[in-house]
Order: C-alpha cells, then sequence, then structure tokens
C-alpha cells in the first residue's frame, strides 16, 4: 500500500486527534457545573473526561472510515472525488455531532437537563419552536454561533487536507505494528470506561447522592446497575426504606374514573369563564402591579398557598382541568381521553370558545384537555409581539362572553393569555415599575439582572391585569356574576434567578410552582384560603357546582377544600416531564420512581433551604408516600396483551422468510461442494 494510494485518507488520524482534543474540552463545560466535587465524584468524572470524548466521535469516525472503504476503487481513478466525499463526510458528522454537543450545553447550563423527550418534542410539535419566545435578534446570534462551529471544523479539514505536514499520525493500514498500537489504545480506552463504569454502579448501589450528581452533567452518560454482585461479595446496601413508584407508559385508562360519575339532574347550569395565565407568577400579583385583579379577588377566595401541578405549561394545565398528578399525561395523551369536567360541559350542552395567545397544538392540549370540544370553536392567535396577541384575543373573548350571555344557554369561556411570558414584552401605558432591563435577550442576562428582569415582567402583569379588566367590566355589565363561574390562574411560576436560573422547567422550587389562584361563583363566601392548595383541587371544587355527587377520589387526587368538611391538603404533588415532586407543609422532595432518583433524593423545607437529614421527612409523611404510590398508577391500568393478527402474520411471515433463506443456502453450498468435488 503506497503513500500515493492513501493519500486521500491520510488526514483523517490527525484530523480525529484534533477533533478528540477539542471535544476534551466541551466535556469539561459540563464538568465545571458539578454542584460538588467528593472523591468518588473524580473517580467517576475524571476518567469519562477522557472517554466519553471519543464515543461522542466513534460514529464520526465509523462512518467517515466506511466513506474511505467505500470509495478504495477511486483511489487511483478519481484521488480528488474520493477526497472530497471523504473530507465532506468527516466534516459533516463531526460538525453535526459538536453541535450537539454545545446545543446540549446551552440547554444544561440553563435549565439544569440535557436534550431529552421533551426538548425534542419542543421541535417536532407545531407551534413549539415558537413558543420558546426567541427573539429575530437571539435567532441570528444562534444561527451565526451555528455557522462559526461549521466553519471552525471547515478549516480543520481544509487544513489538514492542503496541508499534508499535519498529519503526524500517520495512515490508516492494518499491518501488524499498528495493530498493536491500537489494541494499546483500545485497552486504555476500555480501561477508563470501566473505572467510570464500575463507580458509578458502586455509588448506585450505595445510594451516594454526589457522585450520580456529578454524572447527570454528563451527555449520554452510560449508566449500570450491578447490585446482585455486590451482595454476592458481601458489600451490604444502606438500609433505607425507599419507597419507589414505577410509573409505566403501556397502560390504559379503563380506571379513569374509577366509578361511574353521578349527577343530580336539576342543578343549576353556570356559565364558565376560565382564564389561564402564562408564567403568572405568585410575586407578580400584588395591588400595586395588578390593582383590577386584586379587587375582583375580593369577590371570590383568594387561594395564598397555592402550586401549580407542574413547572411547565403541559403539566401545569393538566393539572389545572383533570385534577390528577400530571405524570398521567403520557396515558392520557397516548388515549386521546379528555377531562371529565369537559364531559360534564357537553353533557349539559354548553356552547364552547376557546382561545389562545399560543397555540393548541403545543402543548398538545387539541388532543387531550379540549380534544373534545370542536375543533372550529378553538382558535389560536399566536403571532406578533405577546402583548398584542392578548390584546386582540381578549376583544375575541369578551365578544364570546357577551354572545353567550345573549344566547340563552350555559357557555364555556376559556383563554390562555401570554402577556407575562419570556420575552416579557408589555406597551409603554403598562410601566408600572421603572429600572426595568430594557433590551431583554435572554442569551445576554445573568443572574446580576434577576430584580430587572422581574421588574420588567411586573410591567408585563400590569398589561395582564388590564386586559383582565376588560373581562371583569364584561361580567358586571351583562350581570353574569349571578350565574357564572370565574376561575383565574397561572399555568406555573417565574423564577428570575433567585435559586440560579430563569424562566421555569428547571426546578420545583417555589418560584417555579407557585401561582395565584383566584375562584369566583355564585354564592362564594368571599375571603383567604391560607392553607396549602393546588392545580388538583379546582376541579373537586367546582364538582358540586354541576351536580356531581361522586367524592372527588372517583375522578381526581384533588380535595374540595371549600366544603363545609373543609379537608385540610398535607401534601401536593408537582411533575415535569419525567419527574413527580413532593410538597407538603414543612418538606419538599423528589419522589423517587427509581433507585437514582432516590440516591439522589434531598430534602429541603418549604422555603427550599436543604435539610440535613432525609429521616424527619420519611418519619412524617411515610404513609402519605404509600398514599402517592397509589395515586400516581390507581387511575390506569397495564394494557392487555393481545395478539393482533397482522402481528402474528408478521412473525409467521419473517419466520418463514428466515427458514427458506436457511434452506436455499444450504442447498446453494451443497451444489458447490459437489461440483468441486
Amino acid at each position: 500500500m503506497t503513500m500515493k494510494q492513501q493519500s486521500a485518507a491520510a488526514f483523517l488520524p490527525a484530523f480525529f486527534i484534533a477533533e478528540y482534543v477539542l471535544f476534551v474540552a466541551t466535556v469539561c463545560l459540563f464538568a465545571a457545573r458539578v454542584p460538588e466535587w467528593s472523591v468518588p465524584a473524580a473517580f467517576l468524572l475524571l476518567p469519562a473526561l477522557f472517554f466519553y470524548p471519543l464515543m461522542y466521535l466513534a460514529p464520526s469516525i465509523v462512518l467517515t472510515s466506511g466513506a474511505a472503504a467505500a470509495t478504495w476503487t477511486l483511489k487511483d481513478r478519481m484521488p480528488v472525488l474520493r477526497g472530497r466525499i471523504i473530507g465532506t463526510t468527516a466534516f459533516l458528522t463531526v460538525f453535526a455531532t459538536h453541535l450537539f454537543l454545545l446545543l446540549d450545553a446551552g440547554l444544561y447550563f440553563r435549565y439544569a437537563y440535557h436534550i431529552n423527550p421533551h426538548v425534542i418534542n419542543i421541535f417536532t410539535t407545531p407551534g413549539g419552536f415558537d413558543g420558546m419566545g426567541l427573539r429575530s435578534s437571539e435567532i441570528i446570534t444562534l444561527g451565526a454561533g451555528i455557522g462559526l462551529v461549521a466553519l471552525i471544523h471547515l478549516t480543520a479539514v481544509i487544513c489538514f487536507i492542503r496541508f499534508p505536514g499535519l498529519s503526524f499520525a500517520g495512515t490508516w493500514d492494518l499491518k501488524l505494528p499498528r495493530l498493536r498500537r491500537y489494541g494499546v489504545f483500545a485497552a486504555v480506552f476500555g480501561a477508563l470506561f470501566l473505572t467510570t463504569f464500575l463507580t458509578y454502579t458502586y455509588e448506585h448501589y450505595s445510594m451516594n447522592p454526589k457522585p450520580l450528581l456529578a454524572a447527570d452533567a454528563i451527555p449520554l452518560y452510560i449508566r449500570g446497575t450491578s447490585g446482585s454482585f455486590f451482595k454476592w461479595i458481601g458489600i451490604r446496601q444502606p438500609d433505607r426504606d425507599a419507597t419507589r413508584v414505577k410509573l409505566k407508559m403501556d397502560v390504559n385508562l379503563e380506571n379513569y374514573p374509577q366509578k361511574p360519575i353521578v349527577r343530580s339532574p336539576d342543578h343549576p347550569k353556570y356559565n364558565v369563564v376560565w382564564l389561564a395565565c402564562e408564567s403568572w407568577a405568585v410575586r407578580l400579583f400584588t395591588p400595586e402591579i395588578m390593582p383590577k385583579t386584586a379587587d375582583f379577588a375580593k369577590k371570590g377566595v383568594h387561594f395564598r398557598r397555592h402550586y401549580s401541578g407542574g413547572n411547565v405549561t403541559r403539566q401545569g394545565m393538566f393539572s389545572m382541568f383533570y385534577g390528577l398528578p400530571a405524570s398521567y399525561w403520557h396515558p392520557f395523551f397516548a388515549a386521546r381521553r379528555g377531562p371529565v369536567f369537559i364531559d360534564w360541559l357537553k353533557e349539559d350542552g354548553y356552547g364552547f370558545d376557546c382561545i389562545t395567545s399560543s397555540k393548541f397544538t403545543y402543548p398538545e392540549f387539541d388532543q387531550t384537555i379540549f380534544f373534545q370540544v370542536p375543533h372550529d370553536r378553538l382558535y389560536s392567535d399566536d403571532k406578533g409581539l405577546t402583548y398584542r396577541r392578548d390584546q386582540r384575543n381578549v376583544k375575541r373573548l369578551i365578544q364570546a362572553i357577551e354572545d353567550g350571555a345573549d344566547s340563552g344557554k350555559p357557555f364555556f369561556a376559556f383563554m390562555f393569555f401570554e402577556s407575562p411570558h419570556n420575552p416579557y414584552e408589555f406597551p409603554p401605558e403598562a410601566v408600572c415599575t421603572e429600572d426595568y432591563i430594557d433590551p431583554f435577550v435572554a442569551t445576554q442576562v445573568s443572574a446580576k439582572d434577576g430584580p430587572r428582569i422581574f421588574r420588567r415582567a411586573a410591567n408585563c402583569a400590569r398589561h395582564l391585569d388590564m386586559c383582565l379588566d376588560g373581562v371583569y367590566q364584561t361580567l358586571e355589565r351583562k350581570d353574569l356574576l349571578k350565574n357564572t363561574i370565574v376561575i383565574i390562574a397561572g399555568d406555573h411560576g417565574e423564577e428570575f434567578y433567585e435559586h440560579g436560573y430563569l424562566g421555569h422547567s428547571s426546578s420545583f422550587v417555589n418560584e417555579q410552582t407557585r401561582t395565584p389562584l383566584i375562584l369566583y361563583y355564585p354564592g362564594i363566601k368571599p375571603g383567604e384560603y391560607t392553607h396549602l392548595s393546588s392545580h388538583l383541587d379546582i376541579v373537586p371544587m367546582l364538582a358540586k357546582l354541576f351536580g356531581v355527587r361522586n367524592d372527588p377520589k372517583d375522578y381526581s387526587c384533588g380535595f374540595d377544600l371549600l366544603s363545609a368538611e373543609k379537608p385540610l391538603r398535607r401534601y401536593t404533588l408537582i411533575a415535569d416531564w419525567s419527574r413527580v415532586f413532593f410538597t407538603g407543609e414543612k418538606y419538599k422532595s423528589l419522589i423517587p420512581l427509581d433507585a437514582v432518583s432516590y440516591a439522589k433524593q434531598v430534602i429541603t423545607d418549604s422555603d427550599d433551604r436543604p435539610l440535613p437529614s432525609v429521616d424527619p421527612f420519611y418519619k412524617e409523611h411515610n404513609q402519605d408516600l404509600i398514599e402517592v404510590q397509589r395515586d400516581l398508577t390507581r387511575f390506569t391500568a397495564p394494557k392487555r396483551k393481545e395478539s393482533h393478527p397482522a402481528a402474528v402474520a408478521g412473525t409467521a411471515a419473517g419466520i418463514f422468510a428466515v427458514l427458506t433463506g436457511a434452506a436455499v443456502w444450504i442447498i446453494v453450498r451443497a451444489r458447490k461442494r459437489r461440483k468441486s468435488e
């Protein structure tokens, strides 16, 4: 094999070594975010810093090597074309991998999680990317950054191809001396992997949170468990009575509701005006910021210590309408099952007008909450500035309320307001606090900007108040408060760097999960509710107004907090895409859905301050955690495994094809052997 023959691929070893160094530096960025180092964390992380860059590069190495092998016949006839094919493959694969890591780093630094199914859902669901609220300037900056990353890798490929002197690593050949070097190379990286992997398995078995949290920092970290091995060699697992719940996705909703809903036939038919406000943090609701809403709250009940059922819109809204922990989202979405609350409205012949300043397709509320609502009664206007959308949509909402009042039948009017959402846009007349950050560019702010960002959001809340005031005035003018239920709530809260992050979805701290709730209905006793309350309680508190006789446990995990018995909520559950969080009167904790989350469990007080021991939490809430296990699974049932005819036929066809192929191969081999004899 001559150097001339190998010249088209000679740059690859040196190129991948240079890229490996760059990838090591990128992985170090993730390691820098590890909250606390320890000796086990170091044993886990330091080998990972050198092994995982190679793992990320492995697909590029394999694909580029495949391109070199596939174009081997062109080495003499078209060497230039072969070189371009190999170089293009190397550039595209390495660029795509490095871009993925950099985007993941940006996500991890801002929200403390990696690219996951929820993030993929944002980009694959209509309206998801728009819902991120990115300004055109931020999109341009992001595009420029992607272009710069592409330019760096393209320059590297061109330099290594054009300047053979840089290709110090030699060429791709399979001579025995090189095979020995490759063996050493494989042994070194195999040792690095085994060190980090075995450290993780042992610390997982020992339920040591620090190294497990450190592993979370590395994208696509390979996790494993070896409990039986450690027990076999005599290492005893810490004696902790874990409460673990395994949520299964392959379930049906046979148990929803658990009992048939029984309703009084002569119940009054109240109109319903349901107002949901994006990112309406509890700090944004004060008489100074939202005076009109504060005045309206005096007509009903203001829940002062209220929690959403999620730290993101999907889970918050789901818990609001279903009265169930938001971990149920997946089976309800798969089944396209709406809430029983909408069932009651349809049974009573309600007219529907549902409006959003976002999209009903993202999150997929057109396939969950409002799946049973006629599609032509779902209206979205998500174009332009957020406050402009709300201004247009609230006019449509007011018209819907007026039309409903004149129709002679009960109506349900819903609107999702977008004003308080990032990028926190508002008109000049809504300014109620000065010294706010302007302009606001999410990619260019930090914790020091938190107070000024909050003041900007406060102006957005004032604009929200101005929009809501139009609804209040319409209800008064049309004399609708005598027969109309009004619900005003946020989908979730919003953090302004109080705990190191901006926005929501990164944690379950109060700032991201607490939101106002105002409930009004005819005959309600005005006042404030100061005990713990949750989105899970909204539908149970409304059920009696729709003649429902069932216990709320038949269709929800909530309580009628305003009933004569006045049940007090001991705890509530909050969820995101894959986690469930327990919030009680004194303690807050991640619910251990598996051994990993149990080992990483951190207990805080009600103000999110970490506590030194988990023992008081388990001592006080042991019975509650047993109830949590039931609540997270009691409305679902495992799917019956039935053999679908098509699946059976496909399996039979596959087996037949394999057997036929094997028979043909045996016959051909036998004939060749006879001829050779």
